[in-house]
């Protein structure tokens, strides 16, 4: 039995693989060509030019729809991006003068669209068409966007890489042998080839944030409800107020447009669980005053790499010759958000995950590795973690990672109740420390390291996601801008570093996690920064993010994307 369902597994990768070739190779006649000066001139419009021009009727959508198809093909010919292709279908929901028309607008694939797989990576469910479109699908579609393909995700979406036995291996457009983020890595490496402009991700733990900062893009983990998620797939059904959907573009002036045209229809008509708040002014902006800026260089958990760190000193320099307030921001413990965070996303023991998967079909390293510490009986963590705090050297080294270590396992439902009313108090501390402070936003990395060289994700584990994770217990809005680029020599780590003082008292966690950091592997990798705001602050955020991509230009310093 188990070698029919090992069969039926790789039957299922085979035949999904073989519709996508099949697919795109329909559509090579058509779009493998070179690009026109026409093309050229459609991939420059922004976001608001396409609406207009395809609504005043100076621009066809058959137009837009050729140029940005051609990029797709390229894109997926070099990163193997797509999990989807309709081509023929994108043209069949748009009208003009309407808030997106003409607009190509990518699917990850975790959104529902009605006739087309949603698999999140799992085998079980390819080449299942799902019957009812998303909430955001639908909406997409009153608006006139073109719906043109849907983009690769790994198993179970829980990665800082995107693979999959479904899929394959997604590569970064910037080096094929470091990834393009996870778990929106196909949408990122497809909008960093302008093969559509705007992606709609999810995320859970960062995948509206890793994928962007991998590959030099700009996205926005939105507050709960401000952005319709009904229809969108997860790895954890259930799970409420951490996940959320979002979009993802190249440009921050198009990703700004975007979220304020989608605003602008409704969504709360659309997904019951969106909140009924209309497009807001920004508070500073009104008030005629530069907002004030908090940094925190480490989570206390995995300090910064050293090309991160001086990602954050870039940004940090440019706001400053810009007369920002910048000042170093002392925030209730991040660790003790993981502390809270990781216990109640994977309260059920990660069941969830583990449910899709079919026999032979491998899992992504950083799940197994969680799954495997979480399954643990709880002696033999307290057993492991004891190990840690008594015979780590120095004396203290382990002692955070110790703590992790016994507090992911599933939790009863009174363990789960009491999670949340730790959450909240942690939640009600953190918006005290801004408010003490007058911090309009917080400044941070994304990651401890550049984009994930390749099979990194085990070895980093999902406790280094934490920079990112943190904002999702804390439900706060937190967006990425693009900043600098690897640079081996001014990155490079001392040739002694094993024998400093710093390393020795490097946690094991921290260790591993600097142990895939190569600043002459990164060289011209894209460098990226988080910032962050409120609960409910979309608009002030993105405003924050603009103000940010300016100090950043007119300090001398713009980060400039490269062309594929």
């Amino acid at each position: 039995m188990v070698i029919s369902f090992h069969s039926q597994h790789k039957a299922a990768c085979k035949q999904k693989q073989r519709e996508i070739a099949d697919k795109t190779a329909s559509f090579t006649a058509q779009y493998a060509t070179p690009l026109t000066d026409d093309d050229h001139r459609v991939l420059k419009l922004s976001l608001a030019e396409l609406a207009d021009k395809c609504s005043n009727g100076e621009l066809n959508p058959t137009t837009v729809l050729d140029a940005y198809s051609k990029r797709c093909l390229a894109a997926h010919d070099a990163t193997n991006c797509l999990a989807d292709v309709m081509f023929d279908e994108a043209l069949s929901t748009y009208a003009p003068n309407r808030p997106l028309s003409g607009v190509p607008v990518s699917l990850k694939d975790v959104v529902d669209i009605e006739g087309h797989d949603t698999t999140i990576g799992f085998s079980a469910k390819a080449n299942k068409p799902v019957a009812t479109p998303a909430a955001i699908t639908r909406l997409l579609r009153d608006a006139g966007a073109l719906i043109h393909v849907k983009t690769t995700v790994p198993i179970g979406l829980l990665s800082f890489e995107t693979t999959s036995d479904l899929f394959g291996e997604t590569t970064n457009p910037y080096n094929p042998q470091f990834s393009p983020g996870g778990s929106t890595g196909g949408g990122a490496a497809l909008l960093a080839y302008r093969g559509s402009k705007i992606e709609i991700a999810t995320d859970v733990g960062g995948s509206v944030r890793f994928p962007p900062a991998f590959c030099g893009l700009y996205g926005m983990r939105p507050s709960t409800g401000r952005f319709p998620s009904m229809g969108c797939q997860t790895c954890a059904p259930g799970l409420e107020g951490i996940e959320t959907a979002a979009p993802i573009a190249k440009d921050i002036d198009d990703l700004r447009e975007f979220w304020e045209r989608v605003i602008g229809m409704k969504p709360w008509d659309y997904d019951h669980s969106c909140l009924p708040i209309p497009w807001r002014p920004v508070d500073f902006v009104l008030a005629g005053r530069k907002p004030k800026w908090g940094i925190i260089w480490s989570d206390g958990l995995i300090a910064p790499t050293p090309a991160c760190k001086r990602a954050l000193e870039v940004a940090r320099d440019a706001l400053l010759q810009q007369g920002y307030d910048v000042v170093d921001f002392d925030p209730p413990s991040p660790v003790e958000g993981l502390k809270i965070g990781f216990p109640l996303t994977f309260a059920e023991g990660g069941v969830s995950v583990q449910v899709p998967i079919s026999p032979g079909e491998k899992m992504g390293a950083a799940i197994v590795h969680l799954l495997t510490v979480s399954n643990l009986p709880k002696f033999v963590k307290w057993i492991m973690a004891t190990c840690l705090r008594w015979f780590s050297r120095p004396a203290g080294r382990n002692d955070v990672f110790a703590d992790l270590i016994t507090c992911l396992h599933a939790q009863t439902v009174a363990q789960e109740r009491a999670l949340v009313v730790r959450r909240e108090k942690y939640k009600a501390a953190w918006k005290q420390a801004m408010k003490k402070q007058e911090i309009d936003f917080v400044l941070s990395p994304i990651h401890a390291l550049p984009p994930m060289p390749k099979h990194g994700s085990g070895v980093a584990t999902l406790v280094s996601a934490n920079y990112a994770f943190l904002y999702n217990i804390l439900d706060y809005t937190a967006g990425v801008v693009p900043a600098a680029f690897v640079d081996r020599e001014l990155d490079a780590l001392p040739e002694n570093l094993m024998q400093t003082e710093r390393y020795a008292y490097l946690n094991d966690a921290e260790r591993a996690v600097w142990s895939l950091y190569d600043a002459n592997a990164m060289h011209g990798l894209p460098l990226s920064v988080q910032v962050i705001g409120g609960q409910l602050q979309e608009e002030k955020v993105l405003e924050g993010m603009k103000q940010l991509e300016t100090a950043l230009r007119e300090s001398g310093r713009p980060f400039i994307q490269k062309e594929f």
